[in-house]
């Protein structure tokens, strides 16, 4: 399993925190929060864990399986910003969490 930095950002935007407040919040820059919600890194577990208890939900909420099966999340084209994005559920299982488009 890896990060899916695309749900970390839906679930901080859903909080109305904006990207370098909720890095301050987390205790982490913004530069590497940005990097994260980008799927440029995955972060460290003690990063990761910093993020979660920040959002309020538990690790496996931000988490996608390797093998693509999970919450698919792009932004679409026209997203404009980081702030925005396309997303749709990717199993039955995930159907009750909220979508975007």
């Amino acid at each position: 399993m890896k990060t899916n930095g695309s749900l970390i950002r839906r679930r901080r935007i859903e909080l109305g925190h904006g990207m370098n407040r909720f890095a301050a919040l987390a205790g982490i820059s913004g530069a590497a929060l940005s990097r994260i919600e980008n799927g440029q890194r995955q972060p460290r577990p003690e990063t990761l864990k910093k993020i979660t208890s920040a959002l309020g939900c538990p690790i496996n909420e931000v988490m996608t399986e390797e093998d693509g099966a999970g919450p698919a999340c792009e932004a679409g084209p026209s997203a404009g910003n980081d702030e925005e994005a396309a997303c749709e559920a990717a199993s039955p299982v995930e159907q009750s969490a909220p979508t975007c488009k």
